[in-house]
């Protein structure tokens, strides 16, 4: 019974990271158009506060978004080196609201 339920808790990390790489893809997919991208991480930063996300998912977009911006530069695409940055910003931002958010529910626990 315990096997079943570790091998269970692997396939929901595993879809969650292989969903959450997807998502990235998609991102550095759509990087040239930087509305698009930013569309997408106000969504995913609302859907994240929602179903209240493990906040370190959200800092490791930002590294991964960070980690973007060099390769971007290396092959010569500055406008897409620029939107990862603006990326990797605006994650932030998402991840420092829901550690904020996190702090408050802490601090002040609903009875």
């Amino acid at each position: 019974m315990n096997s079943d339920k570790k091998e269970r808790s692997f396939w929901n990390r595993r879809s969650g990271t292989t969903l959450f790489l997807l998502a990235m893809a998609s991102i550095g997919f759509l990087a040239q158009f930087q509305v698009v991208g930013v569309v997408l991480i106000t969504v995913y930063g609302v859907i994240m506060l929602k179903i209240k996300m493990p906040v370190k998912t959200t800092f490791i977009a930002v590294l991964l978004a960070l980690g973007m911006v060099p390769v971007a530069i290396l092959a010569g695409n500055w406008l897409i080196a620029q939107n990862f940055a603006a990326y990797a910003f605006l994650l932030f931002v998402w991840g420092v609201v829901a550690l904020t958010a996190d702090l408050q529910r802490e601090i002040h626990p609903k009875k």
